[in-house]
């Protein structure tokens, strides 16, 4: 079994993205395959801001979710629409958008939902987190 993960929630105001890695950690420990992809929409994709700074007594969701990404090679996209709204680019998105900085962490991708919609059509459950 192949899931989607789609997050919603704001990984401030909610515990969306808490309880949604909480779930990814425990599925790919007994099924290391059983995560498509991770699709960060609205508020979401604040989660892969490189700029933010948790308290330091708090969980840093933004590492934990790298490590996620790096240990079992999971994809993690943003909305790219989101994103960008929000002030999050990527080099490339930077340049275009005529900005010098880009704020995108490592690990995470931009991408339209189009993404979304490939991971709902070849995976077998999508799992919203909001």
């Amino acid at each position: 079994m192949q899931y989607t993960l789609l997050i919603t929630g704001s990984p401030y105001q909610t515990k969306a993205c808490h309880t949604a890695l909480r779930f990814a950690k425990a599925a790919l420990k007994k099924y290391p395959e059983s995560i498509r992809g991770v699709f960060f929409y609205e508020d979401a994709v604040l989660i892969g801001n490189n700029l933010s700074q948790p308290p330091r007594d708090e969980i840093n969701l933004l590492k934990e979710w790298q490590s996620l990404s790096e240990q079992h090679n999971t994809p993690l996209y943003l909305c790219i629409a989101a994103a960008v709204r929000r002030g999050i680019l990527s080099e490339s998105e930077s340049k275009r958008y005529e900005s010098k900085q880009h704020s995108l962490a490592d690990h995470f991708q931009l991408e339209g939902l189009g993404t979304l919609i490939d991971l709902m059509n070849s995976t077998n459950k999508v799992i919203q987190f909001r």
